[in-house]
């Protein structure tokens, strides 16, 4: 893919809370390998990632710098308070004239294939800003205090997740001091197309995958452990 050189992010600097676990859940490992491990295998298989920068909080540098050292072009930063600061730090350190996009994602969402990443990268030509996201298929309402303010409707709701893509010099402006300060104080900042919707940048949403699930609670390594004996890597990433 020409002329389309990528940095990654792999944001790990989560405190896992609602993990529940002594073992942050970025380290935790499903069949042997760590959270972790099965991004760094993903995003380091795609030639146009040339550079992948890993966001860790401070007190785990040493695990992750173990897992690291196994890979090429690997960084390791250091993580902020909220999410939006350890995009901030890791944004820092790209270099807005090497690398054309910039994907960031969670590393609790271990199992985003090779063709998600892909789709989202070509997607984001005419954009300037790539999301996948999924229909819900519950009904969604709006909620108060127990109390039902009001149904959305389903066909305009989706479920956003992660690899988000940016063109470089829009997710430079979108997590530059100047804009994160003017936004953090209004609203509540979850994830990084939020800063560019704010800015009226032009984002596309694709659909995205039904396994690529965010791990928040113990729970979720069910799920994930069915997606990986059901459909093996192998075969979710081609």
């Amino acid at each position: 893919m020409k002329n389309n050189t990528c940095c990654a992010v792999l944001l790990a600097a989560g405190k896992s809370k609602r993990f529940k676990n002594k073992i942050k859940k970025q380290f935790y490992k499903i069949n042997n390998k760590t959270l972790l491990e099965y991004n760094l295998d993903t995003f380091s298989s795609l030639k146009f990632i040339k550079q992948i920068i890993v966001v860790v909080a401070k007190e785990d540098y040493q695990i992750a710098n173990k897992i690291c050292k196994k890979y090429k072009n690997v960084i390791i930063v250091e993580g902020g308070k909220e999410r939006y600061d350890s995009v901030y730090n890791a944004i820092k350190n790209v270099d807005e004239n090497k690398f054309k996009y910039v994907i960031i994602h969670d590393v609790a969402r271990p199992l985003a294939s090779k063709k998600l990443i892909t789709k989202c990268l070509i997607s984001v030509r005419n954009y300037d800003c790539v999301i996948p996201a999924i229909s819900p298929v519950d009904t969604v309402k709006i909620v108060n205090n127990s109390n039902i303010e009001k149904t959305l409707d389903r066909q305009k709701v989706v479920l956003v997740q992660t690899p988000q893509v940016f063109k470089t010099n829009v997710v430079k402006h979108i997590y530059s001091k100047q804009v994160l300060n003017k936004w953090i104080k209004k609203y509540k900042i979850t994830d990084d197309a939020q800063l560019a919707e704010l800015e009226g940048f032009k984002i596309k949403v694709v659909c995205g995958e039904k396994q690529n699930i965010k791990i928040t609670t113990k729970e979720d390594l069910n799920l994930i452990k069915f997606f990986l004996k059901t459909y093996p890597l192998s075969t979710v990433n081609y």
